[in-house]
């Protein structure tokens, strides 16, 4: 039976954000859909996180200060303390659009995808200054993803069965352990795509490693993916080819 009212749990990793984080608590006020719980995960912050946690206590419906291991670390405790029918991860430094929440709970309700595990949409990612840089986002599709993680994974739905069924995020992984986690169902997953933008992302953040991203992603694909090691050796190869001429024409001033 569709819930047409789903709680959402927003969980949010924090370790001294305190330049960022009021913008992207802010942002989750502002949701038109309010059906919503705000979880705060800090790891120890020293700067004035803690402070902004405080203005917005009221706001904010369970919170963690503690050391972990990781951002992973840090949303498998939030998963763990959650109530949400859907659950969705954001960065401190990113800002959901104010129909976000009520434009996924509309899009689940009318194709009738309660019982689905992971439902993604289009992100902006943009620069330190909240400039645009470009639309990423694609919907998820077992035998293009497990070659290349297309899907724009910040702010998107899910369901708590997958977490029940598949356990939470490898805290092994630094960059890719969402990807890991829907690699895991494996051609059963459960996935739909609303094409609609609803999260900035900023640029930069563990994800802005190069090297690091391709070899967790190769990791990730060989092993819980399944891939042949032949085709994900080639990929990586033709990967990190791509990254770094994007790189090196960027550094020359040359726009891509």
């Amino acid at each position: 039976m569709v819930n047409v009212n789903p709680l959402i749990s927003i969980i949010v990793a924090t370790y001294n954000s305190g330049n960022v984080l009021k913008g992207c608590i802010e942002s989750v006020i502002n949701q038109t859909y309010k059906h919503y719980e705000l979880i705060i995960i800090d790891g120890g912050s020293t700067d004035s996180t803690l402070q902004i946690i405080g203005d917005y206590k009221k706001f904010i419906t369970r919170w963690v200060n503690e050391k972990d291991k990781g951002i992973y670390d840090a949303w498998n405790k939030g998963v763990k303390i959650s109530a949400g029918d859907w659950i969705t991860f954001i960065g401190s430094d990113d800002t959901l659009y104010p129909t976000a929440l009520a434009d996924y709970v509309f899009f689940i309700n009318s194709g009738n995808l309660a019982e689905y595990q992971f439902v993604s949409s289009k992100m902006h990612l943009v620069t330190q200054q909240n400039k645009i840089i470009k639309t990423l986002g694609r919907p998820w599709n077992w035998e293009k993803s497990r070659l290349e993680n297309g899907i724009a994974h910040p702010g998107s739905m899910h369901h708590k069965n997958i977490f029940e069924q598949f356990g939470l995020f490898d805290i092994n992984y630094k960059i890719c352990g969402d990807y890991e986690l829907l690699l895991r169902p494996g051609k059963k997953i459960k996935a739909a795509f609303m094409s609609k933008i609803t999260v900035r992302m900023a640029q930069g953040g563990v994800s802005g490693n190069g090297l690091k991203l391709f070899k967790e992603h190769y990791h990730a694909v060989t092993v819980t993916g399944e891939l042949n090691k032949f085709y994900a050796t080639f990929f990586f190869i033709l990967q990190l080819c791509k990254y770094y001429t994007k790189s090196i024409l960027r550094k020359s001033g040359i726009d891509i």
